[in-house]
């Protein structure tokens, strides 16, 4: 088959791509293949995320330093996050996926030798750095299928890959910390990034959506072939969700505050912005976050002695990577209100139920007959992760392409990211204080009576999304009435 000239002049240019992209397999194999390899930058940043939970028992810091130590990151991510869409439009998706390794490699590596003082800048330099990899692994990988992958995206679930790998990389942490020093852990994350890099670099053409936008068309259409896909995609919006999504529509984009503040004005983008804000407020002062980061210790402050608390935190990381599986086939059948009050009910009861467990526990703790009361706390924390994994730690995410105008979902979904990782901040630096002063049944009360609010206000308040257009939720804002055909 004869080749344009600017088709030969493509070639070399992404020859790595076209080595490894076998053209006997289908389309679909091959999209699945991509999938994963871009799937690979978010294992490290989510071994970030649980990286806290096995240091602090590790290194002798004082309160706040550890508080700060296990919180910095949730400053560093919306950094991270807000980079990560003019890399992408400027550098391309590829160079992005290649951004998240580079700069979480760099961290990990100051996290992977042993510091002779635990305080030092280098160590809180890596966990920032580290952080700023997790907001910028947020967008590239979701980016990239739904514009290159839409053959795959709409027959399986492989735009929530990203999400997958961030629980696996929380489950790799929980697993290595439990049998190696923390530094020995940062290492086997800073090789999985450097892997990441390479398999990226290999295997991973640059979006051809991306390239038309640059006038290199000849590039689009040669990736277009390799990859298999039935047409050429069309760049996206790197916060576009839903691949099946209706074109967006020819309204501007807001540039200047007043024509921000003048759009948030409107009820269908303020009101889904106060929902969704108040649903990351939530998730993070009912202890979703605060029990990935601090999963050892809170372990052990709920009284669990059944089982060495390293093997528990093993057994949440599994939970956690689990669900995230199931969530990512489940989440497209289900109505989102029934399964947030679902888990904000499973978190409240077991969170109250340890808090209850702890206060009763001088009377019954040192009788041989009760022997069997121990393993209370062990069952309730496995139901909490479950529950708050399959609700509370996804769906907010997730549903940040589904309830704004397609001309402010940028803005507004960076104004709900940021606010999140404010209130996570705020949840897992503020933990260590509250322990002290309310004790160990105390905070699991206040986490329980957060959950109770936060299933209350979602059971009311959350937007039902499942099986509606865009329009039609936003209509639910404005109270518009369609008109019956």
């Amino acid at each position: 088959m004869a080749s344009t000239s600017e088709e030969s002049a493509a070639t070399p240019l992404l020859s790595a791509g076209k080595g490894n992209l076998d053209e006997n397999k289908s389309p679909l194999k091959k999209h699945a293949f991509i999938a994963f390899v871009i799937a690979l930058p978010s294992i490290a940043p989510g071994m970030c995320l649980g990286f806290s939970a096995e240091t602090l028992p590790q290194l002798d810091l004082g309160v706040s330093d550890a508080a700060w130590f296990a919180s910095v990151i949730a400053l560093m991510i919306p950094i991270g996050y807000l980079l990560s869409k003019p890399v992408m439009e400027r550098f391309g998706r590829r160079v992005a996926l290649h951004t998240v390794s580079v700069v979480g490699l760099l961290g990990w590596l100051m996290l992977s030798f042993r510091p002779t003082d635990p305080t030092t800048v280098k160590l809180y330099l890596g966990r920032m750095l580290t952080g700023v990899s997790v907001g910028l692994a947020m967008l590239p990988a979701a980016t990239y299928a739904n514009e290159s992958l839409k053959d795959a995206v709409e027959q399986t679930s492989i735009v929530t890959w990203s999400t997958v790998a961030l629980c696996f990389g929380i489950l790799v942490t929980y697993i290595c910390g439990a049998m190696i020093p923390y530094y020995q852990v940062a290492g086997v994350a800073a090789i999985i990034s450097v892997f990441s890099l390479l398999a990226v670099a290999i295997f991973v053409p640059e979006s051809p959506a991306w390239l038309q936008t640059k006038g290199r068309q000849g590039d689009a259409e040669w990736v277009q072939k390799q990859l298999g896909a039935s047409q050429a995609g069309s760049s996206t919006d790197p916060e576009q969700s839903s691949p099946s999504a209706p074109p967006a529509p020819a309204e501007p984009q807001p540039t200047s505050l007043k024509e921000i503040m003048k759009e948030i004005e409107k009820p269908e983008v303020h009101k889904p912005l106060l929902i969704m804000s108040a649903f990351f407020f939530f998730q993070q002062f009912s202890g979703v976050f605060v029990f990935i980061a601090y999963m050892v210790d809170i372990v052990r402050s709920a009284g669990v002695i059944a089982l060495n608390p390293y093997f528990v935190t093993v057994l949440s990381g599994v939970i956690i990577f689990g669900a995230s599986i199931v969530a990512s086939f489940v989440y497209p059948k289900t109505g989102v209100r029934a399964l947030a009050t679902l888990s904000g009910a499973g978190m409240c009861i077991t969170m109250l139920f340890i808090a209850v467990y702890l206060s009763l526990r001088p009377y019954f703790f040192t009788r041989a007959e009760y022997y069997y009361l121990r393993w209370i706390p062990l069952i309730a924390i496995l139901v909490n992760i479950t529950s708050s994994t399959f609700g509370f730690l996804i769906l907010p995410w997730s549903m940040l392409g589904e309830v704004f105008p397609l001309n402010v979902k940028g803005t507004a979904g960076a104004i709900a990211t940021t606010l999140g990782y404010i209130f996570c901040f705020i949840a897992i630096i503020s933990f260590p204080h509250l322990w002290l002063s309310m004790g160990s049944d105390g905070v699991f009360y206040f986490y329980g009576f957060s959950a109770l609010l936060g299933t209350l206000f979602v059971y009311y308040f959350l937007p039902e999304t499942h099986g509606k257009t865009l329009e039609e939720v936003l209509d639910g804002f404005s109270k518009k009435k369609k008109e019956q055909v």
